[in-house]
């Protein structure tokens, strides 16, 4: 088995952050897991099965995680230097990002959970390890252009932190001022 592109799952998980912050966006840790998903698949399927992470995912009620990445995760994410990958998985990921960013997490959730990989190993009320293989083949079927097309659809909803914790933010717009509600033009 060849080894992975990338050497960890926190690697990769670090490198969402990282692209989450130049977006000035808040990148939930289960969005983060589905990001991890996908991007698994994907190249698994460009690459001959070749694993982008060294990771197996666990299929439970929440949809598809990496348990490991999770556990460091729930203790805050760890400091850790800019990712240096190659030309060839930075541009790789740049693309799981552009395809999956704009949907947010309940969106991205029900995408995956509609797929055939999710139908076929989801077991109620237990955790379930999914090989590479069987869950890039089964996923296959959901990438069709039909159910595909929703990815991506979302209005570019942006999500930051406030003190009272993640927001949804739109763009500012101003009402228009008429004549009879611009005091500065009466008394000019």
């Amino acid at each position: 088995m060849p080894l992975p592109a990338i050497s960890s799952s926190l690697e990769a998980a670090n490198w969402f952050f990282r692209r989450a912050d130049k977006d000035d966006c808040y990148l939930e840790n289960d969005k983060l897991h589905q990001l991890l998903f996908l991007a698994q698949v994907h190249f698994a399927l460009n690459n001959n099965m070749e694993y982008l992470i060294p990771s197996l995912f666990i299929c439970d009620e929440r949809g598809f995680s990496e348990p490991t990445l999770a556990k460091i995760l729930s203790y805050g994410l760890p400091l850790m230097a800019p990712p240096s990958f190659s030309e060839k998985i930075n541009s790789f990921l740049e693309l799981i990002w552009k395809k999956y960013s704009s949907m947010n997490t309940a969106e991205l959730s029900e995408f995956i959970k509609n797929s055939d990989s999710y139908i076929d190993n989801y077991q109620t009320g237990k955790k379930n390890i999914v090989a590479l293989e069987e869950m890039a083949q089964n996923f296959k079927s959901s990438l069709n252009p039909r159910s595909f097309s929703k990815a991506g659809t979302s209005k570019g909803r942006k999500i930051l932190i406030s003190q009272n914790g993640p927001v949804m933010v739109s763009a500012w717009q101003p009402r228009k001022l008429g004549p009879k509600n611009n005091k500065e033009i009466k008394h000019a």
